[in-house]
């Protein structure tokens, strides 16, 4: 008996829904009323004492012309081969500091592989352009 006493006494305490929506709308929040504030002047006029700051040429006169600097030695290469994209491409370059040259190469869609070599004596790059199956 106390079990069941205690089942119902718990049901009746438990919080009922019954929630209906209200039939009218609330007067609790009012449309905001439309108004037009004038300009509020904050900030007063300057003063008479104005400073101006004279225009400046901030370049500075060249007096020589700018020195060339020798090119440095270097050597790299790096490639690629994804065969899930197939994906393959390579660059090999090198240079003394004073010529410059190397070739790249690229998988193309048709499958052949297009290798481009290259050189810069110092009058320009030259390229030679050929294709391996």
């Amino acid at each position: 008996f106390a079990v069941l006493a205690f089942v119902v006494g718990v049901a009746l305490a438990a919080p009922q829904y019954d929630y209906e929506p209200p039939s009218a709308p609330s007067s609790l929040y009012e449309t905001p009323a439309e108004s037009v504030q004038e300009p509020v002047q904050l900030y007063e006029a300057p003063s008479e004492n104005v400073l101006v700051a004279e225009p400046q040429n901030l370049v500075p006169d060249v007096v020589s012309p700018p020195q060339t600097m020798e090119g440095m030695p270097y050597e790299f290469q790096w490639g690629v081969e994804d065969g899930e994209s197939s994906n393959a491409f390579s660059h090999v370059e090198s240079s003394d500091g004073q010529t410059t040259q190397g070739e790249y190469r690229v998988l193309l869609p048709d499958g052949r592989t297009q290798v481009v070599k290259f050189f810069d004596d110092g009058n320009g790059f030259n390229a030679e352009v050929t294709y391996e199956k």
